[in-house]
């Protein structure tokens, strides 16, 4: 029997392709969904800020924004208070494509939980909440650590 992880990776998965074929002709692909998404809703977040909020490694964010940036989607800045820091804005592109971005991911949702009553659907979202929340703090946990040794 494939385990969670196995499925949760597999929507993980499928969730991108699904996002980058809907995206196509934005300049979006399925990937930069979350960063327009957190940077539209906190303008002037650092880059860790978003690699603490999307659990992935500050390299992985350094990439995406480096392409939406090329893109004009987002700019960087220099942080004013901490010269190590970059602030990352969203330009009137990001928010022209936010409306589509949030539609697609709308879209997504109706897909995989296509067939479930409204029951089902509110205790895999509940399910899904408290799993994450499980894993985020986890990363946080070990992030901890590796800053204290």
């Amino acid at each position: 029997m494939p385990s969670i992880n196995h499925h949760i990776m597999t929507i993980a998965r499928s969730s991108n392709l699904f996002r980058s074929e809907r995206l196509q002709g934005t300049g979006l692909c399925g990937p930069h969904c979350p960063y327009i998404l957190r940077v539209c809703r906190e303008p002037g977040t650092t880059q860790e800020a978003i690699a603490r909020a999307l659990c992935v490694n500050k390299s992985s964010v350094a990439r995406q924004l480096a392409s939406l940036e090329q893109s004009g989607f987002v700019e960087r800045r220099p942080c004013p208070t901490d010269s190590r820091a970059m602030e990352v804005y969203p330009t009137q592109k990001a928010f022209d494509a936010l409306p589509a971005v949030r539609a697609v991911l709308a879209e997504w949702n109706e897909r995989i939980t296509d067939g479930f009553s409204d029951e089902e659907r509110a205790l895999f979202a509940a399910l899904a909440e408290r799993a994450a929340a499980n894993a985020r703090a986890e990363i946080e946990r070990i992030r901890g650590a590796e800053a204290d040794g």
